[in-house]
């Protein structure tokens, strides 16, 4: 039985060291697209989000869904602010 443990443990703790190890970034991408096509996907993830909060799907997957979009929505403004505040300065 403690082997049994021990195994399980260390396992346990190579997936977690995998799953750590596997979220660095090894490149950055920029993607460019134009005002109107980035409302276009920002919108659509709006109602990505609205059918899965309105759909019978489990609670958790739901959330995850949410999560997910915010996070995406998030980064997306976060990038065209940080571009904002760039173009000015590099009109100079």
């Amino acid at each position: 039985m403690k082997l049994f443990k021990k195994i399980s443990l260390t396992a346990l703790t190579a997936v977690l060291f995998i799953g750590l190890v596997s979220f660095s970034a090894q490149q950055y991408f920029s993607l460019k697209f134009s005002e109107e096509a980035l409302n276009k996907h920002f919108q659509n993830l709006t109602v990505i989000k609205q059918i899965a909060e309105k759909s019978n799907m489990a609670h958790q997957e739901v959330l995850f869904i949410s999560a997910s979009v915010d996070s995406l929505q998030k980064d997306i403004i976060d990038q065209v602010r940080l571009q904002q505040q760039q173009q000015p300065a590099s009109k100079k």
